[in-house]
């Protein structure tokens, strides 16, 4: 197992993304609580940064699922996410993760298994990030975490956070990721 920084190096050589070391650091820490037959779920992939850390550091046996509606175009110094996340070995025939192109609230409606930890990176707007908290904190499991990408999108993600769940009641992780226990 890379420890954070040779697997953001490593990440850096095929895809591109606004996903650096302290989120990894505060995801990894998050994805290590986890245990087989748990549910990881990420809203909003993009290239795949964020997915490849739940990858590597999400124990055995815990089933990552990764949505994202956006086709995305490579950036000129990315492989694309399709052929990144297959040749990570992270989706395809036979692997404990799976690609939704698809609606992460449209996912939600349908979705009956409970979710142990979740990522939300979709929009960053307020109305984006209070669709997605509230259509998935439905999903979660009594003591679950829910964390929120972006934070230093001030009138988006923390105050959505603030209204919601309350200033004291979510963590915000050096300044770029949110945490709640719910």
């Amino acid at each position: 197992m890379m420890n954070v920084d040779d697997l953001l190096d490593y990440t850096n050589k095929y895809i591109q993304g606004g996903f650096w070391g302290n989120d990894a650091r505060v995801l990894k820490e998050e994805l290590e609580k986890l245990k087989p037959g748990d549910v990881y779920i990420e809203i909003g992939v993009d290239e795949g940064k964020s997915a490849r850390v739940a990858h590597e550091y999400a124990p055995k046996g815990v089933y990552l699922v990764f949505i994202d509606i956006h086709n995305v175009d490579p950036h000129s110094l990315s492989i694309g996410r399709g052929k990144w996340m297959e040749q990570e070995g992270m989706v395809g025939i036979d692997k404990r993760g799976v690609f939704i192109h698809g609606d992460g609230n449209i996912v939600a409606k349908w979705w009956n298994t409970p979710v142990s930890l979740i990522f939300i990176d979709g929009h960053h707007g307020y109305d984006d990030v209070k669709m997605d908290t509230l259509s998935w904190e439905p999903k979660m499991k009594k003591g679950a975490t829910m964390l929120f990408h972006d934070t230093d999108y001030t009138d988006g993600v923390p105050k959505w956070l603030d209204d919601h769940f309350g200033v004291d009641k979510w963590e915000n992780c050096h300044g770029k990721v949110g945490r709640v226990k719910v």
